[in-house]
């Protein structure tokens, strides 16, 4: 009986896992070992790692069919993923296949009406015509983080006049750094619109010392709300918290960071002292 009993809650945190990705959440609710299932739905999300990758690595390749069949995979083990079905969807334009991509968009935006990448596709795939812009000149190496030479952080819009539909993701972004903030700017043909203030003091903190040590900064966009932009800043030599970086563009994290404290205090330390 405990046997069975165990291969049944088993069974229920895996589904539990389908429809909640927040790990240590759905670990309290459950009473066999809490190593193992850990170790389990490690493997569930590393395995949804790869496959996410190789997904848009195909869509970077312009192998709509291969990223069809990837991302159709990933919605049989994870049917609610909205990032997944995003990709699905615009590689389905590509492939002129605007019907099926607009049933897609439509069950994103039943769920996040006001996703921006969403809204933007479902009109082209509306129009019956391919988006050329939003998927040339994306270079997948931009996209992916590494430690200590990459951060993802969220900022708002302050922009009149400017949503998250003028941008696209991987475009490029221009910094200004200065002692206090950093001022974001979107580029758009000759002219360079001020679109974000950054102020987070460690990020701002960061940034001075590869100013201070003339490295070269980017960033490049990840995802667009309405009044708020996900970025990926990249820098040409290691600058960021070595971290555990989160090996899953566009996929949110389903995993709590190990604990952190000593390294979180140390970089508290440091700010403080300059």
């Amino acid at each position: 009986m405990p046997f069975l009993a165990s291969v049944t809650s088993f069974f229920l945190l895996i589904f539990a896992h389908l429809e909640c990705p927040d790990i240590h959440a759905i670990l309290a609710f459950f009473v066999i070992d809490k190593n193992f299932i850990f170790i389990i739905l490690v493997g569930m999300q590393l395995s949804l790692a790869i496959l996410s990758k190789k997904a848009i690595e195909a869509a970077l390749g312009h192998n709509w069919e291969k990223a069809i069949e990837l991302n159709s995979q990933i919605l049989e083990k994870y049917p609610n993923n909205l990032e997944t079905k995003i990709r699905l969807g615009r590689a389905m334009i590509q492939l002129k296949q605007f019907d099926k991509a607009k049933k897609i968009f439509k069950e994103v935006l039943a769920v996040d009406p006001i996703n921006a990448v969403a809204l933007k596709n479902y009109e082209v795939a509306k129009a019956k015509k391919i988006d050329v812009k939003h998927e040339n000149g994306i270079n997948s190496n931009h996209l992916l983080k590494e430690p200590g030479t990459t951060v993802e952080i969220v900022a708002n819009i302050n922009c009149k006049g400017i949503t998250g539909r003028d941008f696209t993701i991987g475009e490029c972004l221009k910094f200004k750094i200065k002692k206090k903030n950093i001022d974001v700017y979107k580029c758009r043909k000759d002219k360079e619109i001020l679109v974000s203030v950054l102020e987070e003091k460690e990020i701002v903190s960061r940034l001075n010392k590869a100013a201070d040590i003339h490295a070269e900064v980017s960033g490049y966009v990840v995802r667009a709300a309405d009044k708020s932009l996900t970025m990926i800043i990249k820098s040409s030599v290691p600058i960021f918290r070595g971290e555990k970086q989160d090996i899953r563009p566009y996929i949110k994290k389903g995993l709590d960071d190990i604990d952190l404290e000593d390294e979180e205090a140390e970089e508290e330390e440091e700010i403080v002292e300059e």
